[in-house]
């Protein structure tokens, strides 16, 4: 089976991109949604984030405190020790998707923690920082520029992105159509690529 990670800035269009492979019948794995419920729900872990961190990062309900994880920088400290169970969960995941040629690794981070490392491929979804702004402004009118512009500014810049990847989805309002074609045509375009990679390795060793 072959893994793909999938990744995008904030406001990228990335989990639009997510929805549109579960279209075509591609499983993808939500590690930002699975990370999150391990988090809250797997008790052992949460005793270990206290030894290790402290109880200042959960609220008086006992869940995670995003203000307080953000406040104390302890957010790839608490990564490091679910990341083993985060994969684990992954791997079963796969098992049970094993009659698919590929599946897709879905998380905000995928870069940010060399996660595309331990992927076969990569693909981010592509769109210039201006243009993502401008979309959180549309979703979030009560939100300020300055701290819109502070949480984009926080991520890996989306072009470095670009260059760890073996794909790139281009989301953007000027995007040429003629060239890339619109989401679900970029989509379709990549999945025959990696169907066609794997059908080369199957017919090379037979």
């Amino acid at each position: 089976m072959i893994k793909i990670g999938l990744s995008g800035n904030r406001y990228s269009g990335k989990n639009r991109v997510s929805r549109l492979f579960q279209q075509i019948s591609i499983p993808v794995f939500e590690a930002d949604v699975v990370l999150k419920f391990i988090l809250n729900h797997d008790f052992e872990l949460q005793q270990k984030i206290k030894k290790e961190i402290g109880t200042g990062v959960f609220n008086n309900k006992g869940r995670l405190d995003e203000s307080m994880i953000i406040l104390t920088g302890s957010f790839d400290k608490i990564v490091d020790i679910v990341e083993f169970e985060l994969f684990k969960a992954y791997e079963k995941f796969n098992l049970k998707n094993k009659k698919s040629i590929y599946t897709i690794f879905n998380s905000s981070i995928l870069f940010e923690r060399n996660w595309d490392e331990k992927m076969d491929f990569n693909m981010n979804v592509f769109s210039p920082q201006v243009e993502r702004i401008e979309r959180c402004k549309e979703l979030n009118p009560d939100k300020k520029v300055l701290q819109i512009y502070d949480e984009i500014s926080s991520e890996m810049n989306e072009l470095e992105k670009n260059k760890r990847s073996d794909y790139v989805i281009h989301n953007y309002r000027d995007v040429d159509l003629n060239v890339f074609g619109d989401l679900l045509t970029q989509v379709n375009k990549i999945d025959q690529k990696i169907i066609d990679r794997y059908l080369q390795e199957e017919h090379k060793y037979k």
